[in-house]
């Protein structure tokens, strides 16, 4: 099952079009971050369960992308016992959008530069935002923030106080007049 999830995931990463993401080591990762199976450490286990992400390209169908996963995983699987089964639930990590010409990336950009005193670094991620439940509704958004992204979510998660208030005032100049 890993060997067919790392080809899965070298198929999807294979050839990216679009040029934010490409620019990426690994655009689309496949990633599983919650597994456990048996019930005694004596035995051998009896079941496996897994939690993860399924990295969709920007573009792509989510439904397409699960069905796509879901058919490795019953190929990587296909043992003559009973088929794995596979549920969606929780957060779901779908890609999210505003075209780098957009009026409103245009505007964030502007008010980052302006108080950066540089260009504002418009990249793309591969890694799981709300964004995508606004832009999914035709609504532009934009990701803006501190550096340190290889910070967030730790135990010891901190974001330097001269970059919050540059935050801050890159979002009032974003808000204002």
């Amino acid at each position: 099952l890993h060997a067919a999830l790392q080809a899965l995931e070298a198929q999807i990463n294979a050839g990216v079009q679009h040029p934010l993401m490409r620019e990426l080591e690994l655009p689309y990762p496949i990633l599983v971050g919650r597994v456990s199976g048996g019930e005694w450490s004596s035995s051998v286990p009896d079941r496996l369960e897994a939690e993860g992400r399924l990295g969709v390209p920007v573009g792509a169908d989510a439904a397409e992308a699960r069905a796509q996963l879901e058919a490795v995983v019953a190929g990587a699987l296909d043992d003559g016992e009973a088929p794995a089964a596979i549920t969606w639930t929780g957060g779901a990590f779908l890609p999210g959008e505003t075209a780098v010409d957009h009026a409103w990336t245009r505007r964030v950009a502007d008010a980052i530069a302006h108080e950066r005193r540089r260009p504002a670094r418009i990249v793309g991620v591969p890694y799981g935002a709300d964004m995508r439940l606004f832009t999914a509704r035709g609504i532009p958004c934009v990701m803006a923030g501190t550096t340190g992204i290889e910070r967030a979510h730790a135990v010891d998660e901190w974001v330097a106080v001269d970059e919050l208030v540059t935050l801050a005032r890159v979002v009032m100049r974003v808000l204002g007049p």
